[in-house]
């Protein structure tokens, strides 16, 4: 559950400081596999967003669709122990919807946008976020960072009501650079998210059990399924 927000994890967080990602402290050593939990439950999700596309801009993340849902309410859990360490909040069609970036203190990033509603423990967190304006999703720092537990609930409703009812994941290995299709074009669209288009993953190959199947079988957005990441 939410009790476990705000207790203490690995004092370790990692930041971006325009050229590459670096730990404030000694880092533990990643597990491998990752163990992953599922953000969402799955027997609800409807279709799938594939990270590593072109959808406007380029994005590193995916997401999750609910299309079945008569209402926004969908559970996104933490999947991993982490540190929440920026966050915004902003309009999206007059909405607003909650960007939020977490720490693994082995050195993954994730994080979920458009989350609609955050349980009382992170709503605290996050209640000095100014909300910016449509589309306008400059983070601030969370200070304290704030720990949540593998499984805590960062979210109790996502989209943008009454219908557009999903919620983007981003998965980034900041240890080391992706090293996907280094050709001039790409470098290009990259530019301006070498923050995280550069440490992207394919988060279904993370995801336990035959959820990363699942996703790869649902539907899509008019993108389909391409991706610079996943195979």
């Amino acid at each position: 559950g939410s009790d476990s927000i705000g207790q203490t994890g690995p004092n370790v967080r990692w930041t971006f400081n325009g050229t590459e990602w670096a730990a404030n402290g000694t880092a533990p050593s990643c597990s491998e596999p990752l163990g992953l939990q599922t953000p969402v439950d799955m027997s609800i999700v409807t279709g799938a967003l594939w990270p590593g596309q072109q959808r406007g801009a380029y994005v590193a993340h995916g997401g999750f669709r609910f299309d079945d849902n008569v209402d926004n309410q969908a559970i996104v859990r933490a999947p991993l122990g982490s540190h929440l360490v920026q966050a915004s909040q902003y309009l999206s069609g007059g909405t607003p919807q909650y960007l939020l970036f977490f720490s693994v203190p082995c050195g993954f990033f994730y994080r979920f946008d458009h989350v609609l509603e955050v349980p009382p423990a992170m709503a605290e967190a996050l209640k000095d976020i100014p909300i910016g304006g449509e589309g306008e999703s400059r983070t601030s720092f969370i200070n304290p960072p704030l720990w949540v537990d593998q499984g805590d609930i960062v979210g109790t409703a996502v989209g943008i009501p009454p219908s557009n009812i999903f919620v983007d994941f981003g998965l980034y290995d900041v240890r080391q650079p992706n090293y996907v299709t280094p050709d001039p074009a790409w470098a290009d669209l990259f530019a301006r998210d070498k923050e995280f288009g550069h440490y992207g993953v394919c988060f279904f190959d993370y995801l336990p059990g035959t959820d990363g199947d699942t996703m790869r079988s649902l539907p899509t957005g008019i993108e389909g399924k391409t991706s610079d990441f996943c195979d």
